[in-house]
């Protein structure tokens, strides 16, 4: 990977950058642009790249994340599937979800929010469930509830 960078580097394409609590090396391609503000919403897989580098996801996001289907249940801090919520610029809840086919839901098990969200992150409670909507509609399901 490192020559892969120092050829960008020395290419032109590109420049490495400060992290603001992150101390490791970064770049970003020259033509990036920083954005003012992120709005977004989603619900993030475990497998998502902001997510499985769970070190820097830690550092930058103050987000200590695990999946904890290998953890015996009375151990299991979060659930058993636990997916983290994305909105706008921070991870602010994880939801244990499950899909009940039986009954054609999708179960949220249980939510938790992260310190000081969902209040200090107005509309964040109305898009989560906007995105568990949607979860639940890509996986044939006809909607969530809370288990």
């Amino acid at each position: 990977m490192r020559p892969a960078i120092e050829h960008l580097v020395s290419a032109g394409e590109l420049e490495p950058v400060d992290v603001e609590c992150f101390d490791k090396p970064a770049w970003r391609h020259v033509d990036a642009k920083n954005p003012r503000r992120i709005e977004t919403a989603a619900l993030l897989s475990p497998f998502d790249s902001l997510i499985w580098q769970r070190e820097r996801t830690e550092a930058l996001w103050n987000f200590r994340y695990r999946l904890e289907i290998y953890t015996p249940a009375a151990k299991r801090q979060y659930g058993y599937y636990v997916l983290p919520f994305l909105f706008g610029e921070r991870l602010v809840a994880r939801v244990d979800l499950k899909a009940d086919r039986a009954v054609g839901v999708l179960r949220a098990h249980a939510i938790h929010w992260e310190p000081g969200a969902p209040a200090a992150h107005p509309g964040a409670a109305d898009a989560l469930s906007d995105e568990l909507t949607t979860m639940a509609t890509w996986l044939g399901l006809e909607g969530w509830r809370a288990a």
